[in-house]
């Protein structure tokens, strides 16, 4: 039986992924989500509540039937998007056709997402490699002043 923290986690990812697909323009209502998942729009509803959590078969139909990262899904890491650089030269390209910076905002928005968590990883290494090399200058002056 599925955790208390695993459900709490799948609801909020599941919500998530319906607000990019409704925002990206790749379904036009939750009853599509619900088409997309072979469920009715009640469930839909109680998914995204978190008064049902998400079954394998409904999450296989769902990753099966968009572009959503299984492995992202699951576990809350990588991206929420598979092969994201095809979805931006789409996004781009059906921006400058159609002129809708909502589509192309909607496309990029996960990526903006995963470009800043890499940022603070990164943040936090520098500062783990400033305080090494600190803590280096410090040993040499020390060795060296006792020399």
């Amino acid at each position: 039986m599925a955790g208390l923290l695993f459900k709490r986690d799948i609801t909020k990812r599941f919500v998530a992924l319906t607000k990019y697909l409704l925002i990206s323009g790749t379904v036009k209502s939750k009853t599509e989500i619900g088409t997309l998942i072979g469920q009715p729009l009640q469930v839909v509803s109680k998914l995204l509540t978190g008064q049902r959590i998400i079954t394998l078969e409904q999450m296989k139909n769902l990753i099966s039937n968009t572009a959503i990262d299984s492995h992202w899904f699951l576990t809350g890491k990588g991206e929420m998007i598979r092969y994201s650089s095809a979805i931006i030269q789409e996004s781009q390209t059906e921006y400058s056709s159609t002129n809708n910076p909502s589509k192309t905002v909607a496309a990029i928005l996960p990526l903006v997402s995963e470009l800043e968590e890499k940022f603070e990883l990164l943040k936090k290494e520098n500062d783990k490699v400033k305080s090494q090399l600190e803590q280096l200058q410090t040993t040499v002056r020390k060795k060296s002043t006792h020399q």
